[in-house]
C-alpha cells in the first residue's frame, strides 16, 4: 500500500521550489514542474528511448530558493521511482548534491552498490520507488539532482516526485547551565508533532543523551560533561532526520559537605 505524508502531516519538512533539466538525443523529460508542485503523489518522468551505440541521459536538478536552505550535514530526501525494480536500475541511476544549479554537484555520486544499499534499507530489495536520504558533509548545497543513463539499446524511464529536507529546531536557548545531578530541559521553539526530538553529544553520529515528542527535552546532567550538543527533529514514522542544531551547556559540580569542627568549652 501507498502512503502519502503530506506536508501537513510533516511540518517541517522544506520541499525543493525550482527545478532544472537537460538530456541527450533519444532522451526526453515530461511533465517536468510536477516534481516542484504543491502535489506529492505527482511526479515528473526521465525517459530514454532505444538507441543504438553512445550514452544517452537525462537529468533534473531540484533546487531550494526559499528562505530555509539546507545546512552542509542536512539529509535531503528524494523520491523516486519506475516501472520495474529499483535494484536492476542501480548502474543506471545517479543521485547526487548540488549547488548553484544542475551542473554544480558537490560531494558523493550515489550509485550502483551505495545506492542499492539506500534503496532496500528504505524500500526493500524489490521496490518501485522508494524514498532515500542523501547524506551532506561540509559542503553547500542547494538541490539533489537525479541522473538516468544508459548505452544499452534498452528504453529505461523513471519517476521523479519531489525532494525535501528537515528544517532544524530553533531552540529557546543557544546554551543552558545546569547543576550535576540536576534534570536539564531543552525547549524546542519550532516544534511540530508527528517529530521526536532528540539530543546528541555529536554533530554527526554520536551517543543519544535526550529524545521527546514535545516541546521540552529533559536530562540529567548526571550523564553528561559540559560541552557542546546538538538536537535533530526526526520523523516519528520514517525515522528521517533534520540536521542537528548547537546548545552549550554547562554543568557545575555541586559542592561537597562542608567540614565542621565544633569545640565544646567544658569550663
Amino acid at each position: 500500500m501507498l502512503v502519502i505524508y503530506s506536508s501537513n502531516v510533516y511540518g517541517q519538512r522544506v520541499y525543493a521550489t525550482t527545478q532544472q533539466n537537460s538530456h541527450s538525443l533519444s532522451a526526453s523529460i515530461s511533465n517536468e514542474n510536477r516534481a516542484i508542485d504543491a502535489d506529492y503523489a505527482n511526479y515528473s518522468t526521465l525517459n530514454i528511448g532505444v538507441g543504438i551505440g553512445g550514452l544517452f541521459f537525462a537529468q533534473q536538478n531540484l533546487q531550494f530558493t526559499g528562505v530555509l536552505r539546507p545546512r552542509p550535514t542536512s539529509p535531503i530526501i528524494i523520491k523516486f521511482g519506475s516501472t520495474i525494480m529499483l535494484s536492476e536500475l542501480t548502474d543506471e541511476i545517479a543521485i547526487q548534491r548540488t549547488n548553484g544549479g544542475i551542473n554544480g554537484t558537490v560531494g558523493t555520486a550515489y550509485t550502483s552498490a551505495p545506492l542499492a544499499a539506500l534503496i532496500t534499507t528504505n524500500g526493500g530489495a524489490n521496490a518501485t520507488e522508494v524514498s532515500i536520504p542523501i547524506s551532506g558533509s561540509s559542503e553547500e548545497s542547494d538541490g539533489l539532482r537525479l541522473r538516468l543513463s544508459t548505452s544499452s539499446r534498452f528504453s529505461i524511464s523513471a519517476r521523479l516526485y519531489y525532494a525535501f529536507f528537515i528544517a532544524p529546531p530553533i531552540l529557546v536557548n543557544s546554551s543552558i547551565a545546569i547543576c550535576d545531578g540536576e534534570i536539564g530541559v531543552v525547549g524546542i521553539n519550532n516544534f511540530q508533532p508527528n517529530y521526536t526530538y532528540k539530543l546528541y553529544d555529536s554533530l554527526t553520529g554520536g551517543n543519544l543523551v535526550g529524545s521527546s515528542t514535545s516541546q521540552v527535552i529533559s536530562f540529567n546532567a548526571a550523564n553528561l560533561t559540559s560541552g557542546n550538543y546538538y538536537v535533530a527533529a526526526v520523523e516519528t514514522a520514517t525515522n528521517f532526520s533534520s540536521s542537528r542544531t548547537l546548545i552549550q551547556i554547562t554543568k557545575y559540580l555541586k559542592p561537597g559537605n562542608p567540614a565542621i569542627e565544633i569545640n565544646i568549652n567544658q569550663n
